[in-house]
C-alpha cells in the first residue's frame, strides 16, 4: 500500500508540474505551447483565393488509413528543385505557407505539409514520434512522385528538430535516396527540453519552473540523442539574436555540431523565425536562393554561397 501511495503521489506531482508549465507557456502566447502541439484544424485562408492555387496532396503514413495533408505550389518557371517545408508552432499550413510560397516564383516547386493532428491531416493529435514518422513519409512521397527533382528541406522552430531527427532516422535505415541535397534550419534547436527551458527563461516569474521541464516535456525524439547519425549534407542556418522563444545560443550550438558543409546567418535584432517573416530581413531571401542554387549545382564550395 505504501508503494502504491508513493507512485500515486509522484504521478500527481508530475501532472501538477505539467499543468503549471503548460499554463506558463500559455502566458507567453506562442511560447513553448508549440512543444505541446496546439494544432488548429480551421483554415486561416480560402485556398481558392491564393495565387497560384495550391494543389491538395494526401500522403499515406503509418497504418489505419492515416494520412498527411499537404499543399503543392508548382514552380512558375522551369523547376530547379523541390522544397519541402517542415513548419513549426501551432496553427497549420494555411498560415505557414506564407513563409516560402514565393519560392515558386523563383523556379522551385514548394511542398508544405501538416503533421497528423494538424489542419486537414488525419488523427486526433500529434506526438513527437508521429511527427518523425510523418517526416519520413513526406520524403518518401517526394522521392516517388518527383523522381527527377532534387530536394531541399526547410525546418522552422519545432520543424527544425522534426526535420533533423527525420534525417537521422533515414540515415540509420540507410534510406539515402530520400535524403535532401540541402537542409535549411530557421530558429532551430536540438532538444525539446532545452527549448522549453529557453521559453521559460524569458520571464523571471517562470524561471523557477525550468528544472521541472524534464517532467513535462519528453526528449525521447530530440535530435540531440542521435547526433552521430546526422547526415553529412550542406546546411544553412538562420537565427535572430533577440529570439524570445528559442535562444540564439541553441541555434548556434546546433550549427557547431552539424557535420557537413554549413553556413550560419545571424539576424541582428531578429526575433523568432524573423528571417523570412519580417520585411526587415529581405536579404535573407536572396541569400537563401543563392545557397539553394549553389547546393544543387555544386559549382563552388557551399560555404561561399553567402558571399557571392
Amino acid at each position: 500500500m505504501r508503494l502504491i501511495s508513493t507512485v500515486a503521489t509522484k504521478n500527481r506531482m508530475r501532472r501538477t508540474v505539467r499543468r503549471l508549465i503548460a499554463l506558463a507557456c500559455a502566458v507567453l502566447l506562442s511560447g513553448c505551447t508549440h512543444l505541446l502541439y496546439p494544432a488548429d484544424r480551421s483554415p486561416f485562408v480560402i485556398q481558392e483565393k491564393i495565387r497560384p492555387i495550391p494543389n491538395d496532396v494526401y500522403v499515406p503514413v503509418g497504418t489505419e488509413n492515416s494520412f498527411l495533408h499537404a499543399w503543392h505550389f508548382p514552380a512558375q518557371t522551369k523547376s530547379k528543385g523541390l522544397v519541402i517545408h517542415f513548419h513549426g508552432n501551432g496553427q497549420n499550413l494555411t498560415t505557414h505557407f506564407l513563409f516560402f510560397k514565393w519560392l515558386a516564383d523563383h523556379g522551385y516547386d514548394y511542398l508544405i505539409f501538416d503533421y497528423r493532428g494538424y489542419g486537414a491531416s488525419s488523427d486526433k493529435e500529434a506526438s513527437q514520434a508521429k511527427t518523425v514518422e510523418d517526416g519520413q513519409a513526406i520524403f518518401k512521397y517526394a522521392n516517388d512522385n518527383f523522381p527527377n527533382l532534387k530536394v531541399i528541406a526547410i525546418g522552422q522552430s519545432l520543424g527544425s528538430n522534426v526535420l533533423v531527427r527525420t534525417l537521422q532516422e533515414l540515415n540509420e535505415k540507410k534510406l539515402f535516396k530520400y535524403l535532401p541535397k540541402l537542409v535549411v534550419l530557421d530558429s532551430s534547436f536540438l532538444s525539446y527540453q532545452q527549448a522549453a527551458r529557453s521559453v521559460l527563461s524569458q520571464r523571471w516569474f517562470l524561471y523557477l519552473l525550468k528544472p521541472f521541464t524534464y517532467l513535462a516535456i519528453s526528449d525521447q525524439w530530440s535530435a540531440k540523442n542521435k547526433l552521430a547519425l546526422t547526415p553529412n549534407i550542406p546546411a544553412l542556418f538562420f537565427h535572430g539574436t533577440d529570439d524570445p522563444l528559442v535562444n540564439y545560443e541553441l541555434g548556434k550550438k546546433n550549427f557547431d555540431l552539424w557535420p557537413g558543409p554549413k553556413v550560419f546567418l545571424t539576424q541582428p535584432g531578429g526575433s523568432h523565425t524573423s528571417a523570412f517573416g519580417n520585411p526587415r530581413f529581405q536579404q535573407s531571401r536572396l541569400i537563401l536562393l543563392k545557397c539553394m542554387d549553389q547546393a544543387l549545382s555544386g559549382v563552388l564550395p557551399f560555404e561561399a554561397c553567402e558571399k557571392y
